[in-house]
């Protein structure tokens, strides 16, 4: 009888065993979506214009997953009401405040689950809220550990909007950015995605090369959509003229492919002066 009772054990386990997948799939994704600026009104651009396109383009695109930079509280509310199948996680920074922009992750939850989050500044002291070097405004990193269910396997994905204009704060982001992930991360899955506003060249994209890859150069079919993905601050009409967006990965993760989204509203404008990037990875 006990016998009987431990291949019923086994026979079970091997069923539930069977209908897990061995890897996680994700399609993964960046968007800085724009802050909501009363100057976008004049150009037919404003946020109550934009908001639409926004959610139907990650909506439309599929992303599992998608980190999101500058969009005010507002607009993650609309954009959560506009998409009804994600929930997000997030935190705000910028501006005089510290509340103009947030880092907001947007992701399934019909396909992940959250198990922790947190926040890391880009300062000398990232694990307190903190100006960077000779920046002027609060930049940050949200970030979750996930489960991806069909799976069980778990990941971290990290959500950074680095500071634009001063070279200091910029070139030490990077570093930041490699230190807090070995502490958070450790050696586990990573997907590290945002507006790093700075092209590849850069000491802090460098940095961040010394641990993670760069996920266009890693694809294993060739990338699709245009290379730049940065249109300027305030312009919907492109062309873009400089990649500082980007989704970087740790070596666990395969890259299948990579695309610049380049989908126009009805007017022929962008939904936002960056163009989203999106890869499908396996690990």
């Amino acid at each position: 009888m006990r016998a009987m009772k431990r291949l019923m054990v086994l026979f079970v386990g091997m069923i539930a065993l069977a209908g897990c997948s061995s890897k996680a799939e994700l399609r993964v994704a960046t968007f800085n979506i724009r802050y909501d600026s009363a100057a976008d009104a004049q150009s037919g651009d404003s946020w109550a214009e934009r908001k639409g396109a926004v959610a139907e383009l990650i909506t439309s695109h599929d992303f599992d997953i998608v980190g999101t930079q500058e969009g005010d509280a507002r607009q993650i509310e609309d954009l959560s009401t506009l998409m009804s199948e994600y929930d997000h996680i997030g935190h705000s920074y910028g501006g005089a405040r510290g509340d103009l922009h947030t880092a907001t992750i947007f992701y399934k939850r019909a396909k992940l689950e959250l198990l922790d989050e947190g926040t890391f500044w880009y300062s000398p002291t990232p694990e307190v809220e903190s100006l960077g070097w000779d920046a002027t405004d609060l930049r940050l990193c949200h970030w979750g550990k996930f489960r991806e269910k069909s799976s069980a396997k778990e990941f971290f994905f990290l959500n950074s909007h680095l500071y634009w204009r001063l070279k200091e704060a910029k070139a030490n982001s990077g570093k930041v950015h490699i230190e807090m992930i070995s502490k958070i991360a450790g050696e586990d899955v990573v997907v590290s995605v945002g507006d790093f506003n700075s092209e590849e060249n850069t000491t802090q994209v460098k940095d961040i090369l010394s641990q993670l890859k760069d996920s266009r150069a890693v694809s294993q079919t060739p990338p699709q959509g245009c290379f730049d993905t940065n249109l300027g601050g305030g312009n919907f009409v492109g062309p873009a003229k400089g990649r500082i967006d980007y989704i970087f990965v740790s070596p666990q993760v395969s890259v299948k492919d990579y695309k610049v989204v380049e989908d126009k509203r009805e007017s022929g404008h962008y939904p936002s002066d960056h163009l989203p990037i999106v890869c499908n990875i396996e690990f």
